[in-house]
């Protein structure tokens, strides 16, 4: 058990002992003088929750498991040699900084989700497939361009520290050290021939998040926006007014952010993002008033389940049912049939409704509006990790696994 594990078991273990010393009340129901108040019990169950949680995310190769609850961090624990301050490869989990990016340029008034790509990317104009692609298709993974993982072999940051997984996906591509990639994967996205009709079927990959940044990229260049480029929107307009300082986001040789999974972070760093999710938009700055960034209706249109798959919005997971080979490759046909459309859920009984990042090796950012909770899990992806489940470790979490 990690070091913050332990702090958090021993605040546990001194609440039970208030408990115990704690003096009683008058029955009038005035306060006795210098009394402790006790913790309220369920306050103790919950931490005990946690640590059930956090053992069961260790056992399947997990690194990291943050709570944090109204913007205060109730538990935390690192474990199998990570640690705090050292920044953790997002792989896919990056992808939905990419929705909350695009609806902060829908509120700018850069771009609408139902235009065409092509009038921004005039080179489509003349693709009777591609012509009819729009912002939207791009952003729920159902433009028919191509998945494009091999041939979009640039934006493998941090792959190294995620274990055995990714070199078996590598592997699995025709992926390696030595083979040559893209200087411009933008332009490379946008070059591959489509593979179907837009708005018939959802291909998770690289390509449309590649794509929709060029499209973004031109958009910038033609406004009067300071930023001129993808990255410097990124920065400017998501990340620094979060408060996120970001430790890495991968970038090609044109200086092209790798979008679809290339951003490491800290466990606190990525529950910034996750708070600023579950505060519809907002941000609540130390000592200062609460600033919205965002308007809660554009956000939400991030959580909308899309046409093509009713697990999956603009670039976010949706209510933990978790096609898991879309996420990380890792299962087969049968694998992905057991996990479609079973959700996690409540004390209650009820479902939970999750908004959720989600990268290879079983990388998780959990928004859960119920329960006022984000919840970020780091883990290496090994064959061991493979069988982490979702609903499992909410159900720890929430203590409705009983």
């Amino acid at each position: 058990m990690g070091t913050r594990g332990f702090a958090v078991l021993l605040v546990t273990l001194m609440d039970l002992s208030r408990i115990a010393q704690a003096q009683p009340v008058p029955q009038d129901g005035a306060a006795v003088p210098g009394a402790v108040t006790p913790p309220v019990a369920s306050q103790v169950d919950e931490a005990l929750h946690f640590v059930e949680a956090a053992d069961y995310s260790a056992q399947h190769a997990g690194r990291a498991l943050l709570v944090q609850r109204d913007g205060r961090v109730i538990f935390e624990r690192y474990d199998n040699g990570w640690t705090a301050e050292r920044p953790h490869p997002l792989a896919s989990g990056t992808k939905s900084f990419t929705g909350v990016m695009a609806m902060m340029a829908v509120q700018d008034g850069l771009l609408t989700l139902d235009e065409l790509a092509a009038d921004t990317l005039t080179e489509w104009k003349t693709d009777p497939r591609k012509a009819k692609i729009t912002v939207r298709h791009l952003l729920t993974l159902s433009s028919g361009l191509p998945a494009g993982d091999r041939e979009l072999s640039g934006g493998r940051s941090g792959s190294r520290l995620l274990g055995e997984g990714a070199a078996k996906r590598a592997e699995r591509l025709g992926l390696n050290d030595d083979a040559p990639r893209p200087d411009n994967l933008n332009e490379r996205a946008i070059g591959l021939p489509s593979a179907m009709e837009p708005g018939t079927r959802f291909q998770y990959g690289p390509s449309h998040f590649y794509a929709f940044s060029e499209v973004l990229q031109r958009k910038l260049n033609k406004s009067d926006h300071p930023e001129k480029t993808t990255l410097d929107y990124l920065r400017k307009r998501v990340l620094e007014p979060v408060g996120i300082e970001v430790a890495r986001i991968g970038r090609d040789r044109a200086g092209n952010p790798n979008l679809p999974g290339g951003m490491l972070l800290t466990a606190r760093e990525w529950a910034k993002f996750g708070q600023f999710v579950l505060d519809g938009g907002s941000v609540k700055p130390p000592g200062g008033p609460e600033k919205n960034l965002l308007r809660p209706e554009f956000l939400e249109q991030c959580f909308v389940p899309s046409v093509t798959n009713r697990s999956y919005g603009l670039t976010w997971w949706l209510h933990s049912a978790n096609p898991e080979a879309d996420v990380g490759g890792l299962l087969g046909r049968a694998g992905r049939q057991a996990v479609q459309n079973q959700a996690a859920r409540g004390p209650d009984g009820q479902p939970l409704r999750v908004m959720m990042a989600a990268g290879l090796g079983k990388q998780r950012l959990y928004v859960i509006p119920q329960h006022k909770l984000v919840v970020v899990r780091f883990a290496e992806a090994t064959a061991q990790g493979q069988r982490f489940d979702d609903r499992e470790l909410l159900q720890r979490i929430l203590g409705s696994n009983r």
